[in-house]
């Protein structure tokens, strides 16, 4: 009776071993493909940050209608690409989100 419970809980401890495997495998791979893309976002919005900051740094410094609307455009830039930056990235949302940093 004993050897049964034995045998039944190390096939279902290797069977657990496995498919945690194969899950981190699967995340690992998807995970480093997103990745390069991911971070070349993440640079691209950080320079339109700055670009936004520059801009309203030059309005306050020599205020005129032309660059009041370039800072509104760029703003406007900025918050429409941080939307689809946030759901693009799932694999490096979760990694960041339970197990990075």
């Amino acid at each position: 009776m004993a050897k049964k419970y034995i045998k039944i809980s190390i096939i279902s401890s290797f069977i657990g071993f496995a498919l945690a495997y194969v899950f981190i495998e699967y995340f690992s791979y998807n995970l480093k493909k997103e990745l390069y893309l991911y971070e070349q976002k993440k640079i691209e919005l950080q320079a339109l940050a700055d670009s936004y900051a520059l801009c309203v740094g030059l309005y306050n410094a020599n205020p005129s209608q032309d660059k009041e609307e370039l800072c509104t455009y760029i703003k406007q830039k900025v918050y429409l690409e941080v939307e689809s930056f946030e759901g693009s990235y799932p694999y490096s949302a979760f990694y960041n989100k339970f197990l990075g940093k």
